[in-house]
C-alpha cells in the first residue's frame, strides 16, 4: 500500500497546497504602497496643494503658481514633512 502525497495539510480541502502564492503577496504590498501614496496626496490636498502623479513615477506638487518636483514617493514624503503637512 503506497501513500501519495498531494502537498496539502492533513484534513485540508479546497486549498492551494503548501506553496506560496507570490501574486497575492505582491498585490498586498502594492495595495499598501498605493494606500500610502493616496494618503499622502490627500494630506497635501487638505492643505491646498495639488499633486499630479507623473508617468515616470514622480510627483508634481503645485500651489499658488509654484511647483515642486518630487522624483519618487520618498521625496514626496520629505517635501510634505518640510511643509508641515505630515509627521
Amino acid at each position: 500500500m503506497s501513500h501519495s502525497q498531494n502537498g496539502k495539510a492533513p484534513g485540508a480541502c479546497n486549498t492551494e497546497g503548501l506553496g506560496t502564492n507570490y501574486f497575492k503577496i505582491n498585490f498586498a504590498i502594492y495595495q499598501a504602497h498605493r494606500k500610502a501614496i493616496s494618503t499622502q496626496i490627500a494630506q497635501l490636498a487638505m492643505k491646498g496643494h495639488t499633486v499630479y502623479e507623473l508617468a515616470d513615477g514622480g510627483f508634481l506638487v503645485c500651489k499658488y503658481g509654484y511647483f515642486h518636483h518630487a522624483p519618487d514617493f520618498e521625496a514626496l514624503q520629505v517635501f510634505a514633512q518640510r511643509l508641515g503637512v505630515s509627521k
